[in-house]
Parts: structure tokens; sequence; C-alpha cells
């Protein structure tokens, strides 16, 4: 069902857009968008022991109502304060063909430096990049992470713990074949807005007056950076040789939003007490996706390879991961 998710590629390929942090590109036919929340030291981590299962909803946030976009034949649901926190979407206008090779190019150099485990933000000289391409001109600094791979499920628990990270657990029901595979941190960079505005500000003067009082003609400048805590959390599930047939996200943020193509079918979903988007493609490519406004975290599941497990295993999986207790 749909391409192949490799690694952590397909998660950190795309620059921050506007007012987001960044656009993440769960597969090559699904994107999902997350609004980046600010969160305290304790968000919900001290109120819950080691958030023991992925979605632990209570009542007051259960997620409420279904409403269609008369226009567009999109769904979105609502929190019980009205707020939309997932929806689908049009697929997004693409990025200029020139930008994206020039900023891919140097995505890969940067990454080029990393050791796993390595966060580093890099600023590219260039007007066109910055100013001019009339897609990505507000993010001058971007950040790029040569993850991790926890191939240990419990040393991958442990790491989410160190790190803060939404806390994302494996599936209590999994098909037949299909097991754990490994796990991913992502970590976040210093954001150009709230709290840590003055550290992003810091962070990209330091970059552009290197830029500016470099005697060199290469563009790219990076400076690796120190970090502590985790912004989004990825598990592979696998079947069969394919280990990574099955990714399932959890990121923190304000709303998700579920890029729908033309040929793609969505519906509400009921899991337990919790609200939720199936998503599908007649070629595959299967996605459900729910929010935790409690905790604000997005979560989605994505099946990577055609007839991997049907629709009804897709739904009784997701459904596992939902606490019973509110």
């Amino acid at each position: 069902m749909g391409d192949i998710v490799d690694s952590n590629e397909e998660l950190k390929k795309h620059a921050v857009p506007d007012h987001h942090f960044r656009n993440i590109e769960v597969t090559s036919k699904v994107m999902q968008d997350i609004e980046i929340l600010h969160h305290k030291k304790n968000s919900g981590r001290h109120s819950f022991k080691r958030r023991t299962v992925m979605s632990l909803i209570v009542s007051s946030v259960l997620l409420v109502s279904l409403t269609a976009y008369a226009a567009t034949g999109h769904i979105q649901i609502l929190n019980t304060k009205g707020e939309v926190v997932v929806k689908t979407i049009d697929v997004p206008t693409s990025m200029p063909l020139k930008w994206s090779n020039q900023v891919e190019e140097y995505r890969k150099r940067v990454l080029g430096t990393l050791m796993p485990g390595e966060l580093a933000a890099y600023y590219i000289k260039d007007d066109y990049i910055n100013k001019i391409n009339g897609y990505d001109t507000v993010n001058p600094i971007k950040y790029e992470y040569l993850p991790v791979d926890y191939h240990s499920y419990e040393d991958f628990q442990r790491e989410q713990d160190r790190t803060s990270a939404p806390f994302l657990k494996k599936p209590e029901y999994l098909p037949k074949d299909v097991s754990f595979s490994y796990g991913q941190i992502t970590p976040i960079g210093p954001l150009p807005f709230g709290n840590e505005k003055r550290k992003y500000d810091q962070l990209k003067q330091s970059l552009v007056d290197k830029a500016d009082s470099s005697k060199t003609e290469d563009p790219l400048f990076i400076e690796k950076l120190d970090w502590t805590k985790a912004s989004s959390t990825l598990l592979y599930l696998s079947s069969g040789k394919n280990s990574t047939a099955i990714s399932i996200v959890a990121s923190y943020g304000s709303k998700l939003s579920l890029t729908q193509e033309m040929n793609a079918t969505s519906e509400k979903i009921q899991l337990k007490n919790v609200e939720a988007i199936y998503l599908n493609k007649e070629s595959g490519g299967d996605v459900i996706a729910w929010y935790d406004s409690k905790l604000s975290v997005a979560y989605t599941i994505m099946v990577n390879e055609e007839d991997v497990l049907s629709k009804k295993e897709l739904l009784k999986m997701a459904e596992s991961m939902i606490a019973n207790e509110f």
C-alpha cells in the first residue's frame, strides 16, 4: 500500500514554510502538516506514568464533531472548544523545482557532516533561496538531523523518556508476521517565535555573520547544536523482509493536516472514544490519524506496503493504542 518509507529521509526533507516549523512528508502519497506548540517542561509528562499508552485521552478533551467542507469535500475533526485539530487538505502547491533542487543539494551536504544523533542548523547565503523563490522566504535558518535507529524496543523507550519525546508505544495488537522493527527520535531546533525566538535570533545572527565575513565562495554555513528535547517519535513495524512496512508517528503540535489526493477517500472513524480520520487511496497507502488535545500530540499510522494488512486489521491496531480509562 503505497511507497515504502525509508528511514527518516521522508520526514525531514522539506524546509520550513511560513509560520509552520516544517512540512513533514511521511510518505510520497500523504503529507501531514504539524503546527508546532511550545510545551512547558512538565507538559502532561508528570501527570501520567511514562504515558504508558500512546494516546491517553481524558474525557474533557474527547474529539467531537466531524464537519464536511461543502466546496472541497474535505473533512475535519473539532475538539470541545470548537477548534480544528485534524483535517484533510488538498495537495499543496508544488515548490519551485529550482529551489527544491538547490536546497536538497545543501541538505545532503549538511547530513554528510553529521554523526548519528547530531542536529545542525544551517544558512545558505543565496538571495533566490532566502528572498525571491516565492515558496519559503521567511525562514533562512534550516535544520537537519541524522537519526539513530533504536532496534531494541527497550532502548527506544528509554530514549523517549530521556528526551521528553511524545511517548509512542507499539500497538498491543499486531497482525500476524508484523513486529517491531526500530524507532527514531527527532529533536527540535530553536523556533522563530514564542519563548525560543531570542535563541533563534541569536543563532540566525551568528550564521549570517559568519556568511557575511567569509572570504570563501561556498554559500553554506553550518552550526552543530546541542539538544535535549525531542519534537517527534517514529516507530517502524516490519513485515517479512520489509523493515518499514508500517510507520507510526507521534508529533507535538497544535493540529494535524493530511493531504488528500484526487483519487483518495477520507472518512470519520471511531477508535473507542476518540474520533479519527481514515484516508485511503485506490492504489494503497492507508492512513489513520487522530489528535490528543490533552498532550498536544498528533498520531498517525501509515501503511507503506501493499496488502500487508486489511482495513479491519489497521483499525484494530489503531484502537489497541487508545486507552480504555479516561
